[in-house]
């Protein structure tokens, strides 16, 4: 395929970017104009310039090209003004679908999330495509931003727009150069965690969802949305496995929902007051995800994309935190593991032969 990805300098997009370069399709990635190209100039794709807010922009990025990837999507740095920041998911996302038309675009992939979401379905053990979000969920700024941008490309599908939509779980691996999700492998490497919180969450190899969008191009039906996961299993779990790995106690407090919720709030106010793009200690974006957090199943993705078993989660968690280790984002004390600990060449990436809902 002839591929555009928008967001081809963040975590989901340079994943995506060297996946489809490895499988011999001829990739242009995008950046906006104050990006931090490092890692994606070495990913063997050309990179253009474009901004979200200029669909001429947009549009010259994509002539020539047969498919979208839109990895993309408006990502508040702020939970703390709601509207603002749907009025900014909505437009941008409209940008780019109607870039997309005008460029004859034949299809459009959008990296969605399983935010989207909600509880599973009476008689069900997993949640599915087919569970609609919770109501309650929406009130947050993360989930009603992803909500906006799905409703978008979906409405677009529904006025004769080829769209798909991949719904990714919380993505581990390498290239994640801000720390997104892997902010706490940073911070429980880093004795920094401030709390924990308990909920339950779905663990992603990053390659695999590269994968899984690829997938999604070549065989997903116009219109509709797949899971994209691994592994289930509580978040305690997951910070402890991730002590484990880089061999440094587990600090953090367990703290109710609630405290979480609102220390992480107004950690986002101060770092809002400070300026310049400061990151409040914990994200009020992730107290929200495991507070609405899912159990999921990928069924619908395996039976209708053909998507592998998900790569074993310790091989996954060890990869990403390998990455950081050698990046240097990490300061691991004498005596612990270090970055030669680590094994660049991550020896480990057999398929699991268990259920990818499986803890």
């Amino acid at each position: 395929m002839k591929a555009l990805v928008l967001g081809g300098t963040g975590f989901v997009g340079m994943n995506l970017v060297r996946a489809l370069v490895a499988s011999g399709h001829d990739v242009t990635a995008t950046r906006r104009f104050h990006g931090n190209t490092l890692f994606a100039r070495r990913l063997g794709a050309p990179l253009v310039h474009v901004e979200l807010d200029d669909v001429d922009s947009l549009t010259r990025a994509m002539l020539g090209r047969d498919v979208v990837f839109n990895c993309a999507g408006h990502y508040p740095r702020y939970s703390l003004d709601k509207e603002a920041e749907l009025t900014t998911a909505r437009r941008r996302t409209q940008n780019t679908i109607l870039a997309a038309r005008r460029a004859g675009i034949q299809r459009y992939v959008l990296t969605s999330s399983v935010a989207t979401v909600g509880p599973p379905r009476a008689g069900q053990p997993l949640s599915d495509e087919q569970d609609s979000a919770e109501p309650r969920s929406l009130e947050c700024v993360y989930h009603s931003t992803k909500a906006a941008i799905e409703e978008e490309v979906l409405a677009a599908g529904r006025a004769g727009l080829d769209v798909v939509v991949v719904l990714p779980t919380a993505i581990f691996g390498e290239l994640d150069v801000k720390a997104g999700t892997g902010f706490l492998i940073v911070a429980v490497g880093n004795r920094s965690l401030p709390f924990m919180i308990e909920g339950p969450s779905n663990v992603v190899d990053a390659e695999d969802l590269a994968r899984g969008h690829i997938l999604a191009a070549e065989r997903g039906r116009s219109g509709e949305r797949y899971i994209v996961g691994g592994h289930n299993l509580p978040v305690t779990a997951l910070l402890r496995a991730f002590a484990e790995i880089l061999a440094v106690p587990l600090e953090a407090k367990l703290v109710p929902m609630n405290v979480a919720a609102w220390r992480a709030t107004l950690g986002e106010a101060r770092a809002r007051a400070v300026g310049n793009g400061a990151r409040a200690p914990m994200a009020r974006e992730l107290i929200d995800v495991v507070n609405f957090g899912r159990y999921v199943q990928n069924t619908k993705a395996e039976a209708e994309l053909g998507l592998p078993e998900p790569t074993p989660l310790h091989s996954t968690l060890k990869k990403a935190c390998d990455w950081y280790a050698r990046h240097r984002y990490l300061r691991l004390a004498q005596g612990t593991v270090d970055a030669q600990h680590f094994s660049d060449t991550n020896p480990d990436r057999h398929r699991s032969h268990h259920s990818p809902h499986s803890t």
